[in-house]
């Protein structure tokens, strides 16, 4: 399992930001991931078209079927070319609908409205789960029309430019967008840029003349990111391997850890480190979930808290955003500290027992097994990587205001006793044994530090807007499934390269896709 940190810029203005990733000149270097602002094209010449807009309920209840415009979250540099040689260069990257996935969308309160009475999940909509969020996939062979066999290449390249395609084709629809960097429509004639709609180019306009006296822009022709509420705040995705448990967690150690002091131990049957839901909620913010800290009894949830902590100080690892472990063979569902030989889950890491994929047919009404088999050729789908709920803070939040603040991670890190007592809460809990009065005070006071140990989520911190946040976005966790022939060569897809049954209208929204395919996403709502 690799882990993925927000390294953040040295300033959130539009040059720096632009400066990372494929279109960068330093693109030849360039090996991890992005969060927010921009998207970078791997191929910047066969790029959607139109704008990206979301297919989930805003869309649906509009009398135009026009969903809100996406938000792009992040983007990964993840090459596949031990499955496919079409797949040395691989890039993945994921959207937002900010209006579904906000706190008072239709989409999350159904959501937890199914978690708080179970067995309406099957009458959700499907497209309530994963229409809001869009994922492409992008691959490139060795030899391409954009990057050299090598990077040392003499002079100047321009060929993994957009600029440079819409010179060559002629065609100034491939410059980008100043705003979201998509596809642009045309160039305003009073501001010089291109842009993809009206409203990006008024938008744009604005956050000129906010710009101007801001020193923090380095000139007049610097438009920073807090005036373009469209955008997210931009920092690098860099990736790390997860460390082993600086405990050497087993179920004796932490039988052990228990009876030292703290509380009497009972065997500890499983030592998962599956992480409770409630206490997930916490972590994305809601401020019902510090009103609630005694009810903390999902086992899967306290295990999220558990993993959260598995480098302990030496190695501290509670502000990972991003989780990557391509297609793994575990068991759909397992986020365990002690599953393995090796003592550690490669599958997705869920926030609570509710809200995961079905994966079979229940009955005759439920919803069919997810991930669905790829629509271009058939492939089955399997896990590639989460987005956790700490992304949001980085995406979210000023990172300037963050610093004036003082904010973000707490200093508490949880002990290996809190740990244990976490994790023997779960063993009690799924065996359905009351947690005793001594021992569920324990457990409350380890449950308050894990919340307030991930990125200082604590009781006197609510979901609210902070002070120089943007778009409002919110999740519990978001799962991305991919492909696993990673099929495609590199060319713009052609209705020929879809052979799942789909209607027409729907192979030709993948074929506007240019040479990005599209992928599945699976949301967890935050927790109450």
């Amino acid at each position: 399992m690799q882990l993925g940190f927000s390294n953040s810029l040295l300033q959130e203005v539009e040059k720096e930001a632009q400066l990372l990733g494929h279109q960068s000149p330093q693109w030849s270097d360039w090996d991890g991931g992005k969060i927010g602002g921009r998207p970078s094209w791997l191929n910047p010449r066969d790029l959607p078209e139109g704008i990206l807009r979301c297919r989930g309920p805003c869309g649906k209840s509009t009398d135009d079927k026009l969903g809100s415009p996406l938000c792009f979250v992040t983007q990964l540099y993840c090459p596949a070319d031990d499955v496919r040689e079409s797949a040395f260069h691989r890039s993945l990257y994921v959207f937002a609908c900010p209006k579904c996935c906000s706190a008072s969308s239709t989409l999350m309160v159904s959501l937890k409205k199914s978690s708080a009475n179970q067995g309406e999940m099957n009458s959700t909509p499907e497209h309530n789960l994963s229409d809001c969020i869009q994922v492409l996939r992008c691959q490139l062979p060795k030899k391409n029309d954009f990057y050299p066999l090598k990077g040392d290449v003499d002079g100047e390249w321009i060929k993994h430019t957009s600029a440079f395609w819409a010179k060559t084709n002629q065609n100034d629809q491939l410059n980008l967008c100043a705003v979201c960097g998509l596809r642009s429509r045309g160039k305003c004639p009073k501001q010089k840029k291109f842009f993809c709609s009206s409203d990006h180019q008024k938008e744009y306009l604005r956050a000129t003349k906010k710009s101007r006296g801001d020193k923090s822009t380095n000139g007049a022709n610097s438009v920073s990111l807090k005036y373009l509420p469209s955008l997210c705040f931009a920092s690098e995705l860099v990736v790390e391997e997860e460390p082993q448990p600086s405990h050497h967690a087993t179920k004796n150690d932490f039988a052990k850890k228990a009876s030292d002091g703290l509380f009497k131990s009972v065997e500890i049957s499983d030592v998962d480190a599956d992480l409770e839901q409630s206490d997930l909620n916490v972590l994305t913010g809601n401020s019902a979930f510090a009103e609630a800290a005694t009810g903390v009894t999902d086992p899967t949830t306290l295990a999220f808290y558990a993993r959260m902590a598995i480098g302990g100080e030496v190695n501290d690892v509670r502000d990972q955003c991003l989780r990557y472990s391509r297609w793994p063979e575990t068991k759909q569902g397992s986020a365990s500290i002690d599953d393995d030989d090796d003592g550690i889950s490669e599958g997705p890491l869920w926030l609570t027992s509710d809200n995961q994929p079905p994966l079979q047919y229940e009955n005759e009404t439920s919803s069919p097994p997810f991930p669905p088999p790829c629509q271009y050729c058939g492939a089955p789908r399997s896990f590639e990587f989460q987005i956790l709920p700490q992304m949001l803070h980085y995406l979210c939040v000023d990172p300037s205001e963050k610093r004036e603040s003082d904010g973000g991670m707490s200093s508490q890190v949880l002990t290996e006793s809190e740990i244990a007592i976490l994790l023997e809460a779960k063993s009690k809990i799924e065996s359905g044994v009351d947690l005793p009065p001594g021992f569920r005070e324990q457990h409350e006071r380890a449950v308050a530090k894990a919340r307030e140990a991930l990125l200082g989520i604590g009781e006197s911190k609510t979901h609210s807007v902070p002070h120089g946040a943007r778009v409002p976005l919110e999740w519990g966790t978001i799962a991305i499934y991919t492909c696993t022939a990673s099929c495609g060569e590199g060319g713009v897809v052609s209705l020929q390269d879809i052979v799942c049954s789909v209607s027409s209208t729907e192979k030709e929204r993948l074929r506007c896709l240019g040479s990005y395919r599209e992928e599945v996403a699976w949301i967890q709502p935050s927790l109450d």
